[in-house]
């Protein structure tokens, strides 16, 4: 790598030093983890050194094929993330080098089309989701909860559902009056107005997974004209987008948190064969038989069911009455539930 001289103060022919610059970057990633931190120091010194003489067309180009290397430096990959959007795109969309606190302290200053770039990665933690719902829109919210990659935080997952009741409130609202948003059919469509400062404030991070997160309770209203706006659950509206793409550990977050049990043991509850304490979780909170189906369906390709016994459980599903759903979450509660449990009510919403 010494031998390359591509510096700006050497006579480079007009895309030269690019073309010089690709083959380098190649070397370096074929390379893999064998590069001492020597090597990489020396690369990061000799890109970001004539980076500024690339014309913009070069730089994405390079960026691009950085954003490729599993080994890449993190003082480039900083760099790309902070100078353009050509450059941060890629990096900070596809980029696996960065470590999560490195993403988290950029979500804590980079602009909003960098956060959507982020929360469009193929592999988003908790911590980084925190990060980015702390300072993203809806454009970011819905991101991340179409993301199968999104992993959530009972913080995140409580931030979702604030957003989910404000957008059905919203419908709620509408349907009244007659007006249409242009959002209706959307599983998460967030209003135009961010209001999660209180929800943020009211619901804390959990510090350990035996916590019981408190989620927005919302009363069912009356029959309205938009019946699927109108009787929607918050809670159900979000279990909705996360099921729908296999992410079973948050649709047992919300599970959880809506019915006052301990995530950690919900998490153990649901991963049994056994369906019942699911599909009265499910049942409580409100989950339309189409979502349950779809969590069945997921949970029948893990403990290796066939069709006829997911369709078996959907039936059964649809046929437990609000009577079965009462009688055993209060025997759930008694028995896994904690001493104040007790007075807790048996459901934050009608059962549908």
């Amino acid at each position: 790598m010494d031998d390359h001289r591509i510096g700006t103060d050497v006579a480079v022919p007009s895309g030269r030093r690019a073309a010089l610059l690709a083959s380098i970057t190649d070397l370096y990633g074929h390379a893999g983890h064998a590069v001492t931190p020597q090597t990489a120091a020396l690369y990061s010194e000799i890109v970001l050194g004539v980076f500024d003489a690339l014309t913009g067309s070069e730089q994405a180009a390079l960026a691009d094929r950085v954003a490729l290397l599993p080994n890449a430096p993190a003082a480039i990959l900083r760099h790309f993330a902070t100078h353009s959007s050509d450059t941060a795109e890629p990096v900070l969309r596809h980029s696996v080098a960065f470590d999560d606190g490195s993403l988290v302290a950029l979500a804590a200053t980079l602009p909003h089309d960098r956060l959507c770039a982020m929360a469009g990665r193929a592999w988003v933690s908790e911590s980084v989701s925190d990060a980015l719902l702390d300072r993203g829109d809806r454009a970011v919210l819905r991101l991340l909860a179409h993301n199968p990659g999104a992993r959530f935080s009972q913080h995140g997952l409580a931030i979702l559902v604030s957003e989910a009741e404000q957008m059905l409130a919203q419908r709620r609202a509408e349907a009244r009056t007659g007006a249409d948003d242009g959002v209706r059919g959307q599983i998460i469509a967030f209003p135009a107005q961010a209001t999660r400062g209180a929800a943020r404030r009211a619901l804390a991070a959990s510090a350990g997974a035996g916590a019981i997160i408190p989620l927005p309770a919302a009363t069912c209203p009356p029959q309205e004209p938009d019946a699927a706006a109108a009787g929607a659950s918050p809670v159900a509206t979000v279990i909705a987008t996360v099921a729908s793409g296999d992410r079973m550990l948050e649709v047992a977050g919300l599970l959880a948190a809506f019915a006052g049990l301990p995530v950690d043991m919900v998490r153990r509850m649901i991963a049994k064969p056994d369906t019942m304490p699911l599909a009265v979780l499910c049942k409580a909170a409100g989950v339309s038989v189409e979502t349950f189906a779809a969590i069945a369906a997921i949970r029948g390709r893990r403990h290796g069911q066939g069709s006829e016994t997911v369709e078996t459980l959907v039936r059964a599903y649809e046929a437990l009455t609000a009577e079965d759903v009462a009688r055993t979450l209060r025997f759930l509660r008694a028995r896994h539930g904690a001493a104040f449990l007790a007075n807790l009510p048996v459901s934050q919403e009608p059962t549908g």
